[in-house]
């Protein structure tokens, strides 16, 4: 964590929305630290976190559909950033990242003023970690969410990730969509084995890896912020060894009980990260035996080590959103948090309700919110 203070970080320099949720048409320029975004509930403080989200994830935090954030009465909804900090050619210039989301239409990309090659160029050109109240279900809930945590990690950082784990969903529902059917045979549906073990394997390895590096970050995290040692482990935990000649044998021995349940069981769409804590000198799954503090201590470590793997990969410290990080912990645990964070020297997005809860005196911005209006606090 030392080095990334010296480590160019990844900024929003300006925001412009228009006809977003309860938004009213805003255009601002952030502080180039600690920006604090304070209101009551039902102000719209996690609606403008949701958009800046919107803007590096392509998706929305909460699962919405795109056509669901265009205000009510309106037929498009309008999200600009000049976002600068990523390192080219020695130099970190600010590019224009522009979305266009549609009620009756598909989402329009632009990325400096030009329709992305891809995906993944947009999604490895901008790096976010976001922490909010429903990722508690990273320790606690299913496996899905673990999963998925990995796969936004990945995307940030390898710009053919996304590609392999996107043909690895087609081939899926491709396979099981035969499954389902009475009278698809065996060679239909068999055609689609080598293209999930070849995509699996790439996304099985990639996901090994990155746990390989996640693990030893969480546990020093964890005690950085929270003060306490409390013994933990990740680990991956693959249905198949993530190897191509593996899931293939696996895909054909398990093809007549597939059949029979109607979806393809085998490959890392049932992989698992596993969290584990030491209970009475045995090791336990979190999920089941962790504490609701354990469990939000966790995923900010979790959090934090995602800071920490995203800047070591990229060389650019990536933006930080955080709703309502302050009612998490207690006064001492924010104080610790936020001191860290500012050694870390990238751009932080957190709401609260009290302003006085965020334990912050210097490089700090903020900004009022009520009723969907955004004004800065001078």
């Amino acid at each position: 964590m030392e080095q990334a203070a010296k480590t160019p970080p990844i900024r929003v320099n300006r925001l412009a929305v228009h006809e977003f949720r309860n938004l009213e048409r805003f255009d601002l320029e952030p502080g180039p630290q600690f920006n604090v975004i304070f209101g009551d509930n039902g102000s719209g403080k996690s609606n403008l976190l949701e958009c800046i989200y919107y803007l590096g994830a392509l998706r929305s935090f909460r699962g919405a559909r795109s056509q669901d954030m265009v205000r009510l009465g309106s037929e498009s909804a309008q999200l600009h950033g000049l976002i600068g900090g990523r390192v080219i050619a020695g130099q970190t210039p600010a590019r224009r990242y522009s979305v266009q989301l549609r009620t009756s239409a598909a989402r329009v990309l632009k990325l400096d003023a030009k329709r992305p090659r891809s995906t993944g160029q947009w999604l490895s050109s901008i790096h976010m970690v976001l922490f909010h109240p429903g990722d508690l279900s990273l320790s606690a809930g299913a496996p899905d969410g673990r999963r998925s945590f990995l796969d936004r990690v990945l995307e940030q950082v390898d710009a053919s990730y996304a590609g392999w784990l996107a043909r690895y969903g087609k081939a899926l529902r491709s396979r099981n969509r035969l499954l389902k059917l009475d009278r698809a045979d065996r060679a239909s549906i068999q055609a689609y084995n080598p293209l999930l073990a070849e995509a699996g394997a790439h996304v099985a390895k990639a996901r090994a890896k990155l746990i390989e590096e996640l693990a030893p970050l969480v546990e020093r995290a964890f005690f950085e912020v929270i003060g306490d040692s409390m013994p933990l482990s990740i680990d991956y935990r693959p249905r198949v060894p993530p190897e191509q000649d593996a899931i293939l044998r696996a895909l054909e021995k398990s093809f007549e009980r597939d059949r029979a349940r109607g979806f393809t069981a085998e490959g890392p769409h049932g992989d698992d990260m596993a969290i584990s804590v030491s209970r009475e000198g045995s090791e336990v799954h979190a999920r089941h035996h962790a504490s609701q503090g354990q469990h939000r201590a966790i995923v900010l470590a979790l959090k934090v080590a995602e800071v920490d793997v995203l800047t070591r990969r990229s060389g650019c410290v990536p933006i930080l959103l955080l709703d309502d990080v302050s009612s998490e912990l207690d006064r001492s645990r924010n104080r610790r948090l936020f001191e860290m964070l500012a050694r870390l020297g990238g751009q932080v997005f957190l709401t609260t309700t009290h302003p006085e809860f965020i334990l912050l005196d210097e490089h700090r911005s903020d900004f009022s919110v009520e009723r969907g209006r955004i004004n800065q606090v001078t």
